[in-house]
């Protein structure tokens, strides 16, 4: 989901929510206040819906919800290819390391196939600089061993790229054109946590550099090469299953 398209997804559901009663709602948001609440005691009650969101790393909520004297945080996400999470590659390094140390070989893999240059401080010249598929076809072995050591992590890695620390999120939200999917993390992580890995997933997700720069961009302008990307390649495929709620209207965001 691209920033544009989140927000805009995220203004409609505050404009269809915000100071509106249960009872005047659209089908397609009493349906969803009712997966979240559970319970509808005060159909006269109005909600409250707002953009808090939590800082830098810590933040994964995107809007809260408060109706009956409850609150519920939750995370929207929609559109394939979906981008969750990114980091600094050092920080993302020290928060493993915290959760349980790294050999410095291991550490040295995780940081060979962030710059994929040759090199395990981005200190390679341009031309060295090859994408992350053609350096694993080159270091199979290698890539094998790296992709191992992070999902040694995978439980942990999920927390920090789907709840933070601050305001965390509740349920995500997957809004596809006339559809919400409310999915509970628990349910999430489950599917994280069993799913059948190929060669270049951890659980669910895949992760990159999330901006390689091979041509030098960062050498001539403000771009950066510095950052670890976690994607869902298909928040549906991967996620949404007949198991999970869904409820349809016409109405589409446009």
């Amino acid at each position: 989901m691209g920033a544009n398209d989140g927000f805009k997804i995220e203004r409609e559901i505050i404009l269809n929510l915000n100071n509106k009663k249960f009872l005047s709602l659209n089908i397609e948001y009493k349906n969803l206040v009712t997966n979240l609440f559970k319970i509808i005691n005060n159909e006269d009650g109005l909600i409250q819906c707002s953009k808090k969101e939590g800082k830098g790393l810590e933040k994964k909520n995107d809007l809260t919800i408060k109706f009956q004297n409850k609150t519920v945080n939750i995370s929207v996400k929609s559109g394939s290819a979906n981008s969750i999470h990114q980091e600094n590659v050092n920080s993302f390094i020290e928060f493993l390391e915290f959760k349980k140390p790294l050999k410095i070989e291991e550490k040295n893999l995780i940081y060979e196939f962030h710059w994929c240059d040759g090199t395990l401080d981005n200190s390679g010249i341009v031309k060295d600089r090859i994408n992350k598929k053609q350096y694993k076809k080159i270091h199979k072995k290698k890539y094998s061993l790296y992709m191992k050591i992070l999902r040694e992590y995978k439980k942990d890695i999920f927390y920090r790229i789907f709840t933070g620390t601050e305001n965390q999120p509740d349920f995500t939200v997957y809004v596809k054109k006339s559809q919400f999917f409310v999915l509970d993390f628990k349910d999430v992580l489950k599917k994280h946590l069993m799913i059948k890995e190929t060669e270049n997933n951890i659980g669910i997700l895949t992760i990159q550099n999330w901006n390689a720069c091979l041509q030098g961009q960062d050498l001539i302008g403000k771009k950066h090469r510095n950052d670890v990307q976690f994607k869902i390649k298909d928040f549906q495929k991967y996620i949404i299953n007949k198991s999970y709620n869904t409820y349809s209207s016409n109405k589409s965001f446009h």
